[in-house]
C-alpha cells in the first residue's frame, strides 16, 4: 500500500500518467522493485545486515517509501547493537530524510503522502513543505523504529532471562534435593557406623581373645581365627558400604565394592566356614561388563549364600554363576530343606531385596521349592556392555527356565 502511494505520488510530480490514467513503464518498474523489497523482508531474520543496507540503498537511491528499510533496521536492531548497526542507522536516516524531502517537494495531496495531511481538496496547490519539518518528519520515523526495535529487544532479552531463571531454579531445586538426600545418607551412615562397627570390633576383639586362650584345642583357635578374619572382613565392607553410602558416584567408591571377579574369593571364603559347597563358575568378558551389572551380580551370589547358610545349616549347597555376552549373567543357588522346614514358604526380606535388584536391572527372578524339597533361587540380568557397545541379552517375555 505504502509503495504504490509513494510511486503514484512520484509519477504524478513528474506528469507519466497518460490521458487514461495509466503509469508509464518506469513506474511500473519502480512498483515492482518496490515490491522486490518488500518481499525480501522475509529474509531478514537470517540475513539481518544484507536486508537492511539493500532495503536502506534502494530507498535512497530510488523514489520509494522507507516502510521496508525502517522494518529491515528494526529487525536488526533486536538482533545486535554494535557498530555495524550505528552504520546501518545512519544509512537509514539519510534514506528517511532523503525519500521524505521528494515526496514533500509535491505541491498536491496527490503528488505528495505527506502534502496529504495537510488538505483533502487534491486539487489545491501547497508550497513545498520546508525542511525542518522534513527533517521532524524523518526524525519520528527512525525515533520509532529504534524505539519500537529497542523494547522488542529488551521484552526478548527477559523472557531469556526468565528461560534461564527457571533452568537455573530447576538446577537449585535439585541440588537442594540432592544435598537433602546427602544429609540423609550421612546420618544413615552414621548410624550404622556407630551401631554394627562398634559391634564388630567387639566380635573380632573377643574372637582374638579366644584364639589365644584355647590351648591345645586346634579346632577352637581354627574356629577363633576364622571368625576373627570374618569380622575383619566384615569390617572392610562396612566401611566401603558406607563410602558408597556418603559418595555413591565417587569412582574410587565404585572400584571398591566387589564385583564378578570376586566371586571365585566369595566361594573360597564360603567354604572356609565349613559350608558343603560345590560350585561352578563361567565367567567370560567380565571385563567389558557394565560396573553396576557386574556389582549386583556379586551382591546377589553373596546374599543367596548367606540365606542357604542360615536357613540351612550343615546342608549341602550348589551354586552357579555364568557370565556370558550371549546368555546375560545367570546365578543360581539350590540346597535341600531342613527335615523340620516346611515346604511352603514366603520370601524374607533378604528375597525381596534380591528380587527389587534383579527386576530394577530388567531381568527376571525365581524362587521355589521343586518335588524333591530342593530350595532354588534363579536370577537372570541382561549384559549390558560397559561403554554401551554390542548387543544386549533382555529377557524374553514369557521364558522360562
Amino acid at each position: 500500500m505504502s509503495s504504490s502511494l509513494a510511486v503514484g505520488a512520484w509519477e504524478t510530480q513528474r506528469g507519466g500518467y497518460d490521458a487514461t490514467g495509466a503509469m508509464s513503464g518506469a513506474a511500473v518498474l519502480l512498483f515492482l522493485i518496490a515490491m522486490t523489497a518488500a518481499v525480501g523482508l522475509a529474509c531478514r531474520r537470517h540475513f539481518p545486515e544484507l536486508v537492511a543496507f539493500a532495503t536502506g540503498v534502494l530507498t535512497l537511491v530510488l523514489p520509494i517509501d522507507p516502510v521496508s528499510a525502517l522494518i529491515a533496521f528494526g529487525s536488526l536492531m533486536v538482533r545486535r547493537l554494535d557498530r555495524t548497526t550505528v552504520a546501518l542507522g545512519g544509512l537509514l536516516t539519510v534514506a528517511t530524510f532523503v525519500t521524505t524531502w521528494r515526496d514533500s517537494r509535491g505541491t498536491s495531496s496527490p503528488a505528495s503522502f505527506w502534502q496529504s495531511f495537510r488538505t483533502n481538496n487534491q486539487a489545491e496547490q501547497l508550497s513545498p513543505m520546508p525542511w525542518w519539518v522534513v527533517l521532524l518528519i524523518t526524525v519520528g520515523l527512525v525515533g520509532a523504529t529504534v524505539g519500537l526495535g529497542l523494547f522488542i529487544r529488551a521484552r526478548t532479552s527477559l523472557s531469556r532471562a526468565e528461560l534461564v531463571v527457571e533452568e537455573q531454579r530447576v538446577v537449585v531445586d535439585s541440588l537442594s534435593d540432592e544435598v537433602a538426600r546427602q544429609s540423609d545418607r550421612e546420618r544413615i551412615a552414621q548410624e550404622v557406623h556407630d551401631a554394627l562397627g562398634h559391634r564388630l570390633s567387639l566380635l573380632s576383639l573377643h574372637a582374638g581373645a579366644l584364639e589365644v586362650t584355647s590351648g591345645d584345642n586346634p579346632k577352637v583357635a581354627e574356629s577363633a581365627a576364622l571368625v576373627r578374619a570374618n569380622a575383619q572382613q566384615s569390617m572392610a565392607d562396612l566401611r566401603s558400604l558406607l563410602a558408597m553410602l556418603r559418595q555413591p558416584d565417587s569412582p574410587d567408591v565404585a572400584a571398591a565394592v566387589p564385583t564378578l571377579r570376586d566371586v571365585p574369593a566369595l566361594i573360597d571364603e564360603t567354604v572356609a566356614t565349613g559350608v558343603n559347597l560345590v560350585s561352578t563358575s563361567q565367567l567370560e568378558g567380565i571385563g567389558r561388563l557394565d560396573g553396576t551389572t557386574s556389582r549386583s551380580a556379586f551382591r546377589i551370589t553373596q546374599e543367596l549364600l548367606t540365606n542357604a547358610r542360615r536357613h540351612a545349616p550343615g546342608i549341602g549347597v550348589r551354586v552357579l554363576v555364568r557370565a556370558t555376552p550371549e546368555s546375560g549373567v545367570e546365578i543360581e543357588v539350590a540346597n535341600h530343606l531342613p527335615a523340620e522346614t516346611a515346604v511352603e514358604f514366603r520370601p524374607g526380606s533378604g528375597l525381596d531385596g534380591i528380587r527389587h535388584r534383579v527386576l530394577t536391572l530388567g531381568g527376571d527372578f525365581r524362587c521355589f521349592v521343586d518335588d524333591r524339597r530342593v530350595f532354588r533361587v534363579a536370577a537372570r540380568l541382561p549384559w549390558v556392555w560397559a561403554a554401551d557397545i554390542g548387543s544386549t541379552w533382555t529377557p524374553s517375555e514369557g521364558e522360562t527356565r
